[in-house]
């Protein structure tokens, strides 16, 4: 019954109340969308980069690691592919190292950004998801006022819908806000240990094709 006669408030309230909650409502499950694959993407490529570079410097040279080894799609995988083809090319002049740390460099960066995408969402809707709920918060209050201005009445059956809109705008606010902020915070931090373990891998691979291929 409670819950019924909360919809029966939403749906009564103006249409600045509703789309305010609408607003609030629609960063929530963006936010949650976006929580469900950073946990899954992040699980994963930091499962997946564990086991390449336990394989990889348990081999003795980077040509058995290729012959023999097989993996499924990782960031530090993506970096190493990015130094074979290095290697492979003809074309690049006489500084061949020099275009391969490169190339691994950019290839770096670019796994560190795929990591990063859609994170600073969580943080826009942290930040703002409170102000819009307070927007619908004071939005309730003044017209919890008009109304007792042009009631000339000030009893709970007067303002109390306009009040009750008010704290559900702010309730709401708080729900979108609350989970993109600790969501945020620890996808930062997993972000931060993975990708310093891939910046480590891309300089090691940097240092051991140097010494493989350009130091004999």
């Amino acid at each position: 019954m409670e819950e019924s006669s909360m919809l029966s408030l939403v749906w009564q309230s103006d249409a600045v109340i509703k789309g305010t909650l609408l607003l609030l409502l629609g960063f929530s499950v963006v936010s949650w969308g976006i929580i469900a694959m950073k946990w899954s993407q992040l699980k994963e490529a930091r499962r997946k980069t564990a086991q390449f570079l336990a394989t990889f410097w348990g081999a003795k040279t980077l040509e058995a690691f290729v012959t023999k080894s097989t993996f499924r799609k990782s960031p530090a995988l993506n970096i190493f592919k990015t130094g074979l083809a290095g290697l492979k090319e003809s074309d690049v002049g006489n500084d061949r190292f020099l275009h391969i740390q490169r190339q691994i460099q950019r290839s770096t960066e670019e796994e560190i950004e795929q990591l990063e995408y859609f994170v600073p969402f969580l943080a826009t809707t942290a930040s703002a998801a409170p102000f819009i709920g307070l927007f619908g918060t004071v939005w309730g209050i003044l017209s919890a006022f008009w109304k007792i201005g042009r009631e000339g009445s000030s009893s709970l059956a007067v303002v109390g819908p306009h009040i009750a809109e008010a704290l559900i705008a702010t309730a709401v606010g708080l729900a979108a806000a609350i989970p993109a902020v600790i969501f945020y915070n620890f996808f930062v931090n997993k972000i931060r240990l993975l990708s310093r373990e891939v910046e480590q891998f891309a300089d090691d691979l940097s240092h051991r094709i140097q010494r493989e291929y350009f130091a004999r």
